[in-house]
Order: structure tokens, then sequence, then C-alpha cells
């Protein structure tokens, strides 16, 4: 009886062991690093002193020799904020000058410290950073106290409740959430037959999907609708507009109907989509940023593993409106992102649903 209904069988056994192996393939198996800029005011990086300090900060490490930080030297301010802003930085760091003469002179260096609180990552980076430096400092003088941080939190972050820092996540999963509904509801035309009468008739794919589509969209702007309206409601605390946030909406609901249309390619039945669609459903939940923050394992500049993922780039740009008031230029990357990958899975989706639903028919 089991084997009879082996796809439940193949979801109970098999789910654990696929999300290791994304998981694994999404951080490269080990533990986070965190990403860390920094400035020296002057010719402090060319002082013993400076050099000392990012000696002391590279070396910090995990019991396998993984680094805690990824540093990397800015020289423009306004340019590592923007890599905060996107959250391919988590951290900014500036070193004053004087900094050097203010520890042979026994007086106190003020770092300064940027940084995103909305940002989980943000908080365990200033951590690893004032370890780094209070080793240093500690023991190069016996100074009390041995510095300060200036912590300037950016965007509209330092008003941010922990509730306004997941609720962006919800959202998306809100969206999210039609990649069942959506399969059904075309699966179920495969089901009854009603697939061969729409063939019949000389309906053609694009008229039937655009129907399809059109449906599902309303149905996720409802859905998305009234998750923002009660989060606002509940107090979210957002700088953003609304019109543009019902934007990434809408491309994210488009992005979503392109993966069910692949999705529906694999299946026969409704009961194959509970089954199988658990699988993308998991993996656009929990590897996409909406439900928890992820590290960012680049396979190569500026391209991530996850950013395959619609929802992904869907996550950025509401962080960015909501912590930043970002207005349409400067999410316009992240748009980019979401359009071109809901074409290309529009595309396979089409082909693969023609190919397996209507051709064979």
């Amino acid at each position: 009886m089991q084997f009879r209904d082996y796809w439940a069988l193949l979801l109970t056994i098999l789910s654990a062991p696929f999300f290791i192996f994304i998981y694994y393939a999404m951080t490269g198996g080990g533990s986070t690093t965190y990403s860390v800029s920094y400035r020296f005011e002057g010719m402090e990086m060319h002082t013993d002193y400076g050099k000392k300090i990012i000696n002391e900060l590279e070396t910090l490490s995990y019991a396998d020799g993984k680094p805690y930080l990824k540093l990397k030297e800015v020289v423009d301010e306004e340019i590592a904020l923007k890599a905060l802003e996107n959250r391919k930085t988590d951290l900014l760091l500036i070193v004053p000058e004087g900094f050097s003469d203010s520890l042979k002179n026994h007086k106190v260096p003020v770092f300064e410290v940027y940084g995103e609180a909305g940002n989980p990552k943000y908080s365990l980076a200033v951590i690893f950073t004032i370890t780094g430096i209070e080793t240093m400092i500690r023991r190069e003088t016996d100074n009390k106290p041995l510095f300060i941080f200036d912590e300037k939190l950016v965007g509209n972050s330092q008003a941010k409740s922990e509730f306004d820092i997941y609720a962006p996540g919800i959202f998306i999963f809100s969206i999210i959430m039609l990649i069942l509904s959506a399969s059904l509801a075309i699966i179920r035309d495969v089901e009854d037959k009603t697939m061969l009468r729409l063939k019949l008739s000389k309906m053609t794919v694009f008229n039937y999907l655009i129907g399809n589509t059109f449906v599902q969209w309303i149905i996720g702007v409802v859905s998305f609708a009234i998750t923002y309206g009660l989060a606002i409601l509940l107090g979210f605390n957002s700088v953003g507009s609304t019109l543009l946030v019902l934007l990434v909406c809408s491309l994210t609901i488009l992005s979503i109907i392109a993966i069910c249309l692949i999705l529906v390619a694999f299946c026969r039945n409704a009961t194959m989509i509970m089954i199988v669609g658990n699988f993308p459903l998991f993996v656009l939940m929990f590897f996409t940023g909406a439900m928890m923050p992820l590290p960012r394992r680049e396979l190569f500049q500026g391209f991530a593993i996850n950013d395959i993922l619609p929802p992904t780039h869907s996550v950025n740009a509401l962080n960015k409106i909501f912590t930043y008031g970002c207005t349409l230029k400067d999410i316009s990357g992240d748009l980019a992102y979401l359009t071109i990958l809901t074409v290309i899975y529009f595309s396979l989706g089409i082909y693969l649903f023609h190919r397996r639903h209507i051709r064979l028919i």
C-alpha cells in the first residue's frame, strides 16, 4: 500500500535529505561569514596600529579556521552605505584619523559604525568587530575605557521593532502560498477533461494561461493586501510608497504563477500537486529570505545561488522600501532581476505545460 502511493512515501523519506542538500548548497557547508567594509580616515591605514587592527579582525575565526569576518576596504563612504542598503555588506567601520596618536597619548579613539538594525546579521557583525578591536587595543594600551563606538543606524532601522523586521518576509510568504492554489486550479482542468473541451473550442494556450494568470493575480493581490493592511493596523512601521510595494507584489505574483506552470507540467492530478508542490513551496519559503535570513554564498561577484529564486529579490526590494523609503530608481536592479526571472520561468513553464498537457491531448 505504501509503494502504491509512492509520491507521499518519497516526500516523507526524502524531504529532510533534500533540504540538507539545498542548505549546504546555499551556505557552502560552513558557518556564516559576516561582511564588513572599513575605511581609514587620513593616513591611519599606513600606520602600525592601522595594520594591526585589520590583522586582528582577519584572524578572528571559527574552530574550523573559517573567518568570522570578510573584510573589504572602501574609499567612497557613499558606495559603502549603498552596499549596506543592498545588504551586500553587513557593517561599515570607520577608523578615525588620529587613531594611532590616541593610543600613544593615552586618549580614547572614537570609531564610527554604520549598519541596519533590520539586518539580523548586523548584530553579530558588530560583536565580532568589537571583539577584534578590543583585543588589539587591550594588547597595546591600558587605557580605560579602551575605545568608544559611535553607532549610526541607517534608514529608519533605529525605530524598527522585531515585528517590523520580520513582517516583510511574511508579506512575500502570503504570495508564495499561491503555488498551491494556482497549481490546483490548472491541474483540475486537466483532471476533469476541461482542458480537452477548451482545446476543441480552439482556445489557445496563451488565452488559457492569460485567463488563469489574471484570476490568480487578483487572489494574490487580495491576500497580500489583507496581510499588509493588518500589519499596518498592528503598528508596522514603513517609510516607503504603498504603490511601489504593490508593484513589487504584482511582479512577485507573476513569478510564482510561472513556477506553478513548471510544477503542473510534472504532475498528473491534484494529489501529486499537494505532495510534490511542498518541495518548491518550502524552498521558496526558507531559501529566499522570506522566513529567515540566509548568508549570501556568491558564485561570482554580485550573484548568489538563491538569486535564481524570484522572491529573493522581492524581499530585498521590500526591505529597501520599508527601511530606506527607496524610490523606483533605487530598487530598479531588484525589479530587473525579478522581471527577467519571471520571463524565463514563464517561458519554460509554457513550453513544459504545452508539451505535457496540451500536445498530448
